[in-house]
């Protein structure tokens, strides 16, 4: 593994794709797993969200269980990258979201650039949602996600991982954080959208390169994805 090129961000199509309904997978997994062993994303059929740690992905579906990903299935939408962390801080008492976050933003050197996050540790709570499978004719993004199952895990110990992504990427990909979460046991996790750290270990890489795969399907070619309110769409299904 001596040739693998650490922290250069790899993603395979767009949130603009997602928005328009482009749901199918466009790549499998053991084409992904080549370009990272950390990372996050969906699988075909918008069916639940994407967690890769260590080399391993998981897929959270809606009954918030976890299950291993095979190597021929597919996704329509993920990203990653071999993650070796360049900074990293200890947390010692309860911690939030937007502490975590705060603390992220005084070691790192500006908004501008890709990072990789890896939270490991003891959780509070971790609140989770996870997307429900979907079927063709495929909805929009924004009505895919209006009945999502939420959960909420309570002194827990896992990993958080995702991207923080600038906001001129928009479009691209989710500006600001994008963390998926699952246990240490493997069985359970989802989207985050709030948590509470009990106390472990906060890992950071800054992703000095960015490498945009997209999918040759025709469905995805020949496609108008420009949505006048593309960005307004990402925002109402990330929060």
């Amino acid at each position: 593994m001596d040739t693998v090129r650490k922290n250069r961000l790899f993603q395979h199509s767009t949130m603009a794709a997602l928005v328009g309904g482009l749901f199918s997978g466009t790549t499998s997994f053991k084409e992904l797993l080549q370009h990272g062993d950390l990372g996050i994303g969906t699988l075909d059929q918008f069916d639940g969200e994407l967690i890769i740690l260590d080399g391993e992905a998981f897929q959270i579906r809606s009954d918030g269980q976890a299950y291993k990903v095979k190597p021929e299935d597919t996704t329509p939408y993920a990203s990653t990258t071999f993650f070796d962390a360049d900074t990293s801080f200890s947390v010692s008492e309860p911690t939030s979201k937007q502490a975590v976050e705060e603390k992220i933003a005084e070691l790192v050197q500006g908004p501008n650039v890709f990072y990789a996050v890896k939270m490991t540790g003891n959780f509070r709570y971790v609140d989770t949602r996870v997307v429900p499978k979907q079927q063709r004719p495929y909805p929009p993004l924004i009505e895919a996600v209006k009945e999502q199952p939420t959960y909420h895990f309570e002194y827990i110990t896992g990993t958080i991982v995702g991207f923080w992504t600038p906001a001129y990427i928009s479009g691209i990909g989710v500006s600001g954080y994008h963390v998926h979460f699952i246990d240490d046991m493997r069985k359970i996790g989802g989207h985050v959208f709030d948590y509470e750290m009990l106390e472990g270990t906060v890992e950071v890489a800054q992703q000095t390169e960015f490498e945009l795969q997209l999918p040759q399907t025709t469905e995805f070619l020949r496609s108008d994805l420009s949505t006048p309110d593309m960005l307004e769409q990402i925002e109402a299904a990330e929060n």
